[in-house]
């Protein structure tokens, strides 16, 4: 019994370092401004809820300063707030600079697209180390290596794909598989999103966003599962190999739907998206090594039981937080 009382409060511990076990990633927040005729135009500022449940509180204002007018707040669900209204300055576009404030580090940023009346359309991502853009036509664009740490903490920032790296791994631990396995595994699921993003983002196909984030819940599910199963499949099941890919389709739609509102800038997309996806690995090999390295140190301590009980823990946090998000999620679908 005490030892099931700690594994319930180790996996309410790792679940409460996720900012209350949620799924959602990042705040998301972005704004487009279009200039309609010089010196005036329309904008909207989307920002979307955070792990937390808080809005985040990042502001943007013009500068030199601009009027705005006919303001409107509206809900989409409960997860995205999106003002809507116009802007009046006493200067054309091209002559102002949009600064940003108030980031936080689950809304570590803010996607700026900007078209002035005459000029390129300008996009950019604000940071706190960078947090103005100018809009005149000399500005320099966010550089494309930007998406690279965008693509690092969407991985590691978003609870449902952290766990489900995190079940892969204790899977292939169950199984005793080699390095080989581990690493062809591992190779598929990359494969799958990559492929999903890829058309997503281009365009190629379209995907229901609410069942998206249902059958992802349910891949963890999925996972949670086969690290219960008294008799493990075998480690050469093609069957196995083949939903890991799926499962790989699924969460590539995922992280394409969660940049969706932010894009990728037309003039690089090639190299923004691979710089995206290969932050995305970056995250996914810092995860697989961190658990690799913490279950080396328990097992070097000659304590299996301290290794059990942490793999029984993390067992518990994935089928816990797995079964409440495909409630929540299926629920909110139909």
């Amino acid at each position: 019994m005490n030892r099931l009382l700690f594994a319930w409060s180790l996996c309410i511990g790792l679940l409460g370092s996720g900012e209350n076990g949620h799924a959602h990633e990042m705040g998301t927040s972005a704004l487009i401004v279009h200039e309609g005729t010089p010196s005036t135009g329309q904008f909207v500022f989307k920002r979307t809820v955070g792990s937390d449940d808080k809005i985040p509180p990042i502001d943007f204002k013009f500068e030199p300063a601009c009027e705005l007018r006919d303001v409107s707040t509206e809900w989409e669900g409960n997860t995205e707030l999106i003002q809507r209204g116009n802007f009046f300055c006493s200067k054309s576009l091209a002559e102002h600079e949009i600064l940003a404030n108030g980031f936080t580090r689950l809304a570590p940023d803010l996607i700026v697209l900007a078209t002035p009346h005459q000029g390129d359309r300008i996009h950019a991502v604000l940071t706190p180390k960078k947090a103005s853009v100018a809009l005149g036509n000399n500005t320099h664009k966010t550089p494309p290596l930007e998406y690279l740490s965008v693509g690092i903490e969407h991985i590691v920032f978003g609870l449902d794909h952290v766990l489900f790296v995190t079940g892969l791994y204790l899977l292939w631990k169950k199984r005793k598989q080699s390095v080989r396995q581990l690493i062809g595994q591992f190779t598929l699921f990359t494969v799958g999103h990559s492929l999903t993003l890829a058309m997503l983002v281009l365009g190629w196909i379209a995907v229901p966003t609410r069942a998206i984030e249902a059958w992802i819940a349910l891949s963890v599910l999925w996972l949670a599962w086969e690290l219960v199963r008294s008799e493990p499949a075998r480690s050469s099941n093609w069957s196995h190999l083949l939903l890991i890919a799926a499962f790989g389709l699924l969460h590539g739609s995922g992280f394409a739907l969660s940049m969706e509102e932010r894009g990728f800038p037309q003039d690089a997309l090639l190299s923004t998206l691979l710089l995206f996806n290969l932050g995305i690995e970056i995250g996914q090999l810092w995860i697989v090594t961190v658990l690799a390295t913490a279950f080396t140190l328990l097992e070097k301590t000659h304590l299996p039981n301290y290794t059990r009980l942490a793999q029984y823990s993390l067992t518990l946090c994935i089928g816990g937080a797995a079964l409440y998000w495909t409630i929540e999620r299926i629920h909110s679908y139909v």
